[in-house]
């Protein structure tokens, strides 16, 4: 190495790299900018507080249902436009006017509600429980209500009212119907749904339907109080005969009481070896409305058989959908889960059974629903 080269290298270290260095700090320095000065308080301000929550929290705009919509896509072609029962829909009896302030079952909201979510069995009025949801229903409700004069609902102390709970009373039944006793050991299961149904405890047997209130009675303190009066419209009754047989041999089961739980109240009894719990509730069957009784058997009701609940001669239709089904003057009874006979039906050992009831049903609605008809309605509905 020269001496001119030792020189230069250590000039470039000791002179040169020093100034290099010292030129990029004082670029640095001078070249990024200062970071802006901190906000003089990092507390919000009540109206940035405001703004952000409104912004976050904000609830999404609600759409009100409207009443009237769901009058005019369900109600109006059989109860009118303007709700005077001058619909465009063909029935066998005239629809009820709401401008005449005329309800079936009561003029409250809850007795209206009732009708919309079930119907009225033996009549052409559907129920759209399984059609409009709660808010559907509400609104609707409302609007029917509006449309007929106001009148306040009658106060009765000595009236039982079912509310979001069932009930069953026990006491004096008067007769049903024609031909029917007072019956001193009589129940009444009243459902939330504005079925009533009515047993006679001493065997346990099915003896009426109604629909509407409740029931009334004139002292329920004293004992034993005095008798019930039913208050809702009979749309079904059983005759006066026995229920359970065993060959043609009638047998009474033994009345075990009631329970209730949720919005049930369910009948128990024994008998003959087989424990058999019983509840109901209104039905609709395609469009038909009705009633449904269904007995959950536990135990072994071999050789036991059920009486239908008619209330005057039976004439045997046939099976469809899986229900065997009769006619019983105006009405027609099916049966799911028994052996069909004549006049009865033969109990499974164990499992359920279904009883449906369409009262007032007519043989055109049934053909149309697919029940079979029997051979004089079959030549009135389909004349070869």
């Amino acid at each position: 190495m020269t001496v001119k080269s030792i020189v230069t290298n250590i000039v470039c270290v000791v002179v040169v790299a020093p100034i290099l260095a010292a030129v990029i700090v004082w670029g640095c320095w001078v070249l990024i900018p200062e970071p802006p000065p901190p906000p003089a308080s990092i507390e919000p301000t009540a109206s940035q507080t405001d703004n952000a929550s409104s912004a976050h929290i904000r609830p999404a705009p609600h759409t009100s249902v409207s009443g009237r919509t769901v009058y005019m896509a369900n109600c109006a072609r059989c109860h009118g436009v303007s709700g005077d029962g001058q619909g465009t829909e063909k029935l066998d009896r005239p629809a009820r006017s709401f401008l005449e302030g005329g309800f079936s079952f009561g003029n409250t909201t809850e007795a209206v509600r009732r009708v919309v979510q079930h119907g009225i069995a033996g009549t052409p009025m559907p129920g759209f429980i399984k059609t409009l949801n709660g808010s559907q229903t509400k609104a609707v409700v409302k609007y029917v209500l509006s449309l007929s004069p106001p009148s306040p609902p009658p106060s009765n102390d000595a009236e039982l009212v079912v509310g979001n709970r069932p009930m069953a009373v026990r006491g004096m039944l008067p007769p049903h119907g024609p031909g029917d006793a007072p019956e001193p050991r009589g129940l009444l299961i009243g459902g939330t749904d504005g079925l009533t149904l009515a047993y006679n405890t001493n065997d346990v047997s099915f003896r009426a339907a109604r629909q509407g209130k409740f029931v009334r009675r004139t002292d329920w303190e004293g004992r034993g109080g005095t008798a019930l009066e039913p208050l809702g419209r009979v749309i079904h009754r059983a005759g006066p005969w026995p229920t359970f047989f065993i060959g043609d041999d009638p047998i009474s089961a033994k009345f075990l009481g009631t329970s209730i739980r949720d919005d049930r109240v369910s009948l128990r009894m024994a008998i003959d070896g087989a424990s058999i719990t019983e509840y109901g509730k209104t039905t609709t069957y395609h469009d038909i409305p009705g009633y449904l009784r269904i007995l959950d058997i536990d135990g072994n009701a071999n050789g036991l058989s059920m009486s239908l609940p008619a209330g005057s001669s039976l004439a045997v239709l046939g099976t469809a959908d899986g229900w065997s089904w009769w006619r019983s003057g105006p009405d027609v009874i099916g049966v799911r889960g028994g052996r069909s006979g004549i006049d009865r039906f033969t109990l499974p050992a164990s499992g359920s059974v279904e009883i449906m009831v369409l009262p007032g049903l007519d043989a055109e609605r049934a053909a149309a629903v697919g029940i079979p008809l029997d051979r004089q309605e079959r030549q009135r509905v389909m004349p070869s």
